[in-house]
């Protein structure tokens, strides 16, 4: 290799573009898109704003990037999802008519006329179009900030979200399709207006959507037409490992106390949550500690030390490094955004 080609692909690789290069030689250009994916990770992490690539501008409506409403009747460009990602986002996407096939954390869905597609933002992504191309699908798309602003029981919403990491893929009955149908134009109709409140309107009625499609896989789940975990004594250990952590969250961080709390070993305790849901203990448990500690942030008066206290972090520096290494912000940038 030249010189040349090794240092523009050090700038490159430093760079980290994640965009389409074309280059006047095919071989280096194949070269250079191989060596940009080189990393320590084996997926892209992508925000909203990276989701509305997706569509055409006069297929979405918005809320800045914490909230899209798509309607896409024509080619969706699915380079964005060529390659596994992860989207930091709720998305609730139902296919209207067309074929896809979509990876949700390394199994493969053949999507359909009928289906739902669920995301939370821990699942690993990719979509391959079919033959023709044509998809006609309605996208919701929520930002985690959007979510926790209107916060009701997102603790709940979050434990009931763990059955979408084993089953993302609902096949919709015809009363469903109408009942979100009518959801999805009312929220049309809101962010399309100019009344007053409208934020304050959009948050509460996303979390109404949630807990419809929420109920939608756990109808599916009690019924039996959704397979449940294979192993039932792990899925009760499971679920009562939630449910210690939704009582004990603000208080207790460590995977002893719960393990301790279910008469098992923290190693046994960690490979069951890992078996049945996909992600760690610690994950889990991190994940309702910040819920809470936005929530506290944005819907009360408490000084970010008092909320430290509160979640019985040892002091406000710990508080501060904790919530930054989970969100990328300080409790007072969180606060004021």
């Amino acid at each position: 290799m030249s010189v040349k080609v090794f240092l523009f692909l050090k700038i490159i690789k430093k760079m980290n573009l994640n965009k389409k290069i074309h280059f006047v030689n095919e071989n280096i250009c194949i070269f250079v898109e191989k060596y940009c994916k080189m990393d320590n990770k084996t997926y892209n992490d992508f925000t909203l704003s990276k989701v509305k690539e997706l569509f055409l501008k006069d297929d979405i409506i918005n809320l800045g990037d914490d909230f899209i409403l798509a309607r896409q009747n024509n080619n969706i460009d699915v380079q964005l999802l060529k390659y596994p990602c992860r989207i930091n986002g709720f998305i609730a996407a139902y296919c209207k008519k067309g074929r896809f096939r979509c990876k949700v954390n390394l199994t493969e869905y053949e999507i359909h006329d009928g289906m739902l597609v669920l995301n939370i933002p821990d699942n690993i992504i990719q979509m391959t179009p079919a033959s023709d191309g044509l998809v006609e699908m309605t996208i919701l798309a929520v930002s985690p900030q959007f979510m926790t602003t209107w916060r009701s029981d997102l603790n709940k919403i979050f434990t009931d979200a763990i059955n979408v990491l084993k089953n993302p893929i609902l096949e919709m009955q015809a009363e469903e399709v109408e009942l979100a149908s009518d959801y999805f134009a009312l929220v049309d109709k809101i962010v399309s207006s100019d009344t007053p409140y409208k934020m304050e309107s959009i948050g509460y009625l996303l979390t109404s959507i949630f807990y419809l499609l929420g109920g939608f896989v756990m109808k599916r789940l009690s019924d039996g037409s959704m397979p449940a975990q294979s192993n039932t004594r792990h899925k009760r250990m499971f679920d009562s490992f939630l449910e210690l952590v939704e009582k004990y969250h603000t208080t207790q961080r460590t995977v002893g106390f719960y393990a301790d709390k279910l008469c098992i070993t923290p190693k046994y305790l960690s490979k069951i949550i890992k078996d049945v849901s996909g992600m760690s203990a610690p994950d889990i448990i991190d994940k309702h500690v910040i819920l809470e500690a936005q929530h506290l942030l944005r819907h009360t008066d408490l000084t970010v030390k008092e909320i430290a206290d509160k979640l019985d972090f040892a002091n406000q520096s710990f508080f501060h490094k904790y919530f930054k290494s989970h969100t990328g912000m300080t409790p007072v940038e969180y606060r004021q955004k």
